[in-house]
Parts: structure tokens; C-alpha cells; sequence
């Protein structure tokens, strides 16, 4: 372990490091020259090639198992960027398990102290309450929290807490919408469409926008995986960032009604108009459907669930509201960088493309 991580140079632990956006995330830090540590339950399938990385099978729920294997990296390990989540419809169990997931970290790393210096968290706009109907628009990042129970609030108060007493330093991203290929992401957009798109198109069935008028016409916002990554490390490193909350989103907004005719000529479909469907009632049975057009065209052998959360096309296809993050204090606070979220759509779909996840 510490033969690969020999170099004296900084050091990143990423929680959730085979997800959409720890992978990205590992991409960028092993550009600009970090040691990194990748932390995930399951082992990596493609093992990194860089020199100062290494993978961590670990389930961030056993505090023994984290003890044990984080103890050792506590004083080579200076930065944590936390984008692990477990998923539970009840928001109380929710909230239990993913502030589990931080303390047991941050006892295995910090306790003792280590060479900690600083902390980011992956949060994003259920903030505001984007979940749950319209919010002040645009959100801002001392909004006051919604009543609902969100498990951001309770990880944010614990990493404040043990900032305080350990001296380190932290930072919190709001992403919305995060674009990216990867199957090992519940909520991606991306791999949502693509095989949305490719059904409709193997079963002739029109490329409707599976959703109400007004959320065809509601303001939208995404954030680019790859825009992430780099705004989380700026907000690890810049001193103006230390302990703040940021909004980052691609910089631009849309409606679905706008680009709905770019994706249908995506995939060689004529352009629908809205038509509220259940995806989970008309593609949740499609995997044998699926199956034949992995074989027709000589696909990468994946199930359609590893594709496509039709559950979370039901939610995210539903919104009827605006979605809109002011992004005014990061640009004020220094990161710049934009993202049109068009080209980043299209962009991801046509890499799924040439990776052979759709035709």
C-alpha cells in the first residue's frame, strides 16, 4: 500500500469511486497528478493503470471493516471527496444509512487525527426540495433547508461538527441532473435515453416525451460529470472555497420541448410531442426485447436495468416545475468553467454509441 502511494503529493480518497461521478472524479485527479484511493463495495472490474492509484473493496456501512482498512491510509490520505450514496425509499432509513457511511469513513481515516486537510460532499438540489414541487427558484445556497427529510442535511451537520474539532477544512457541491455514461449510477439520465431512444426505435414506436405538457415546457437545469470533477477539486483546493456549499450546474438551462427534437434525430426518429406513459408500465417487461437488440447489433452484454431506471425516468419525466440553481456565487468565488447542456447530451449518448451500449 504504501509503495503505491509512495510519491509525496497529494492524496485523494473518493468514496463511490466506480459510480458516474467518482469515476470521473478519479479521471481528473489522475490528470492533475494525485495519488488516488478509490473506495467501493464491489471490486473494480477494469483496474486503473496509474501508477499512484489503488482500488479499496470496502462497504462503508461496516465500521469494523472501515477501521481496519482506512486506519492504515490515515496519514497519507489528505482529501476526501464523498460521492457514495445508498438509496432508500423510506427518506428516515435513508438518512440513517448514508450518515453511517460518513461517521464509519471518518472514523476509520480521522480518529486519531491523520493528515486530513479537507473534505467535499456530494449533495445536490433535493436541498431545496427539488424533489418534492416547486421551490424559490433560483436556489440559492443559504436557502433555508425544506421540511422534508433529506439525508444531505444530517451528513452536512456531522462534517461541520468534526471540522470544527479536527481544524480541516471542507465543501459541498449541489449538482442537478448529473450527465455521464456509466452502469453503475441509479439516477443516470444518460443511459436512460439511450435506451429509451433504441426501444422505441427497434420496436417502431413513436419517440414520445413520456411526460405532461408542462414538464415538456418546464425550465431545466444538468450538471456534466466532467464539469463536477472539476469544480469539486477547485472547491478542495481553493482557499476561497474552504467550508462553503456551492450550486454547479452546466451554467445554461433548457426545456425539454426544445431539445427533445435534437435526440430523436439522435437516434433517426421523428419527433414526438408529450404523452404522459409510465416508463416502469411500458419498458419494465422489455428485457427480452432489449436482449435481441444487444444480439442484432452486436452489443456489450448488459441487462437493461444496468441501463435504464425506469423508476427514475417516471420521477425525473414528471417535474412540472422549474428546476433553476444560481451559480452566481461560484463564479463569484472564482470557477468559471460552463457546459452546454445540449452538447454534453448528445455528446455522452453518441460515446455510449461507439462503447457499444446502444446501437
Amino acid at each position: 500500500m504504501s509503495d503505491v502511494l509512495a510519491a509525496p503529493r497529494r492524496c485523494a480518497l473518493v468514496a463511490g469511486a466506480l459510480g458516474l461521478v467518482g469515476s470521473r472524479l478519479l479521471a481528473a485527479l489522475h490528470d492533475g497528478g494525485w495519488r488516488t484511493i478509490g473506495i467501493a463495495r464491489a471490486a473494480d472490474p477494469q483496474p486503473a493503470s496509474a501508477e499512484n492509484h489503488l482500488h479499496l473493496p470496502l462497504d462503508l456501512s461496516d465500521p469494523a471493516a472501515c477501521r481496519r482498512q482506512l486506519g492504515p491510509l490515515a496519514g497519507e490520505v489528505t482529501h476526501v471527496f464523498f460521492a457514495a450514496r445508498a438509496s432508500d425509499l423510506d427518506p428516515d432509513r435513508e438518512t440513517r444509512a448514508n450518515l453511517a457511511m460518513l461517521v464509519n469513513l471518518l472514523d476509520g481515516l480521522d480518529d486519531p487525527p491523520g493528515a486530513l486537510s479537507h473534505v467535499c460532499l456530494v449533495h445536490g438540489t433535493k436541498w431545496y426540495g427539488s424533489h418534492l414541487g416547486p421551490y424559490a427558484t433560483p436556489a440559492q445556497e443559504d436557502d433555508p433547508r425544506c421540511d422534508a427529510p433529506v439525508f444531505y442535511y444530517a451528513q452536512h451537520d456531522e462534517m461541520r461538527r468534526r471540522a470544527r474539532l479536527r481544524g480541516w477544512t471542507w465543501s459541498t457541491v449541489r449538482p442537478h441532473i448529473v450527465l455521464g455514461v456509466g452502469t453503475q449510477y441509479p439516477h443516470n439520465c444518460v443511459t436512460l435515453l439511450g435506451a429509451y431512444g433504441s426501444l422505441c426505435k427497434a420496436m417502431d414506436l413513436p419517440f414520445y416525451f413520456p411526460g405532461s405538457d408542462a414538464a415538456f415546457d418546464a425550465l431545466s437545469q444538468c450538471t456534466d460529470a466532467d464539469l463536477l470533477a472539476r469544480a469539486m477539486i477547485w472547491s478542495a483546493t481553493e482557499a476561497r472555497a474552504a467550508n462553503q456549499d456551492y450550486n454547479v450546474i452546466n451554467g445554461d438551462y433548457f426545456r425539454w420541448r426544445r431539445l427533445w427534437p435534437r435526440l430523436a434525430e439522435f437516434f433517426g426518429l421523428p419527433s414526438a410531442q408529450a404523452r404522459p406513459m409510465s416508463l416502469v408500465q411500458s419498458f419494465g417487461g422489455a428485457e427480452a426485447q432489449w436482449q435481441r437488440i444487444v444480439a442484432a447489433h452486436g452489443l456489450q452484454p448488459l441487462a437493461l436495468n444496468q441501463l435504464a431506471n425506469w423508476r427514475f425516468g417516471d420521477f425525473l419525466f414528471a417535474a412540472t416545475w422549474d428546476d433553476m440553481s444560481s451559480t452566481i456565487k461560484l463564479r463569484e468565488h472564482g470557477f468559471h468553467d460552463t457546459v452546454s447542456t445540449e452538447a454534453s447530451l448528445l455528446g455522452h449518448l453518441a460515446r455510449m454509441r461507439a462503447a457499444r451500449l446502444i446501437p
